[in-house]
């Protein structure tokens, strides 16, 4: 790795770690702590879809996922939980909403293109909610995600579609289409404006492709179990509304994938 590219890992940890920490304190919805309504609920919230094996299912890595949510979620399904996220604060609340509901989960600070941390502990479940697009390579991630998981453990990934991630911010309707403004494999500035509409926080958003979200998740030894498309979307709703452009670009893709089991 040469210092150029060392010196832009450094800088996009720096950048999305003290985003995390803004944005948790502005009270982002990623950051607010599940409630007892919600914990009734977990296995809804957690697997909408139905895919999740559950009898398989006790040691779980949440993967950049703090904020008070998945993590003591799985916990209070019985559990072993670890959770392993960049930002410290999220992970204060993932460890304040367990303790709140007394149950019990690891918290890790620890980036996810580098879990050597976590080497040979051999997870049932790596759970990673939409986080991917903080980091610059997909495919590394899933090396470790690899390194991680138990032979034939299951990983659960949440991505932002990169097709919407490539329309232009103000979601223009041009009376045909949305404009596609980016190039897959590009970097961005996402920027969320204050209370007070002057104080900016800043996130890396890095664009991934279709290739390497989907088929580097095989090359890494996976095979891909479940895939959907998530978001609510609404054709009839006003043109250059979040609604009726995610019917043209859905904002979520889910993966659900196991790692290939040796021979």
């Amino acid at each position: 790795m040469t210092e150029s590219d060392q010196d832009k890992e450094r800088n996009y940890q720096f950048v999305n770690r003290l985003a995390w920490t803004r944005l948790a304190g502005q009270g982002n919805d990623s950051s607010r702590p599940f409630d007892e309504h919600e914990f009734a609920q977990a296995r809804h919230w957690l697997d909408p879809e139905g895919w999740i094996v559950w009898p398989e299912i006790q040691r779980v890595l949440c993967l950049a996922s703090g904020g008070g949510q998945q993590a003591p979620m799985f916990a209070s399904l019985d559990c072993r939980v670890v959770s392993a996220d960049l930002c410290a604060e999220q992970l204060r609340r993932d460890s304040e909403s367990a303790r709140r509901y007394g149950y019990e989960i690891e918290c890790i600070e620890a980036d996810m293109l580098d879990l050597s941390a976590l080497h040979g502990r051999d997870f049932d479940l790596v759970y990673q909610a939409v986080s991917a697009c903080y980091v610059p390579d997909v495919r590394r991630l899933y090396t470790e995600v690899s390194r991680v998981l138990r032979p034939c453990g299951y990983y659960r990934v949440e991505h932002w579609n990169p097709v919407n991630m490539q329309l232009a911010d103000d979601l223009s309707w041009t009376g045909r289409g949305y404009e596609i403004v980016r190039p897959t494999g590009s970097a961005h500035v996402w920027r969320r404006a204050g209370e007070n509409g002057e104080d900016y926080t800043e996130c890396w958003h890095y664009i991934h492709s279709l290739t390497d979200q989907i088929g580097g998740l095989c090359d890494a030894g996976f095979r891909i179990l479940h895939f959907a498309e998530h978001g609510h979307h609404d054709e009839c709703s006003e043109p250059g509304s979040k609604a009726h452009a995610y019917s043209y670009a859905p904002p979520f893709l889910s993966l659900y994938a196991q790692k290939i089991c040796a021979p």
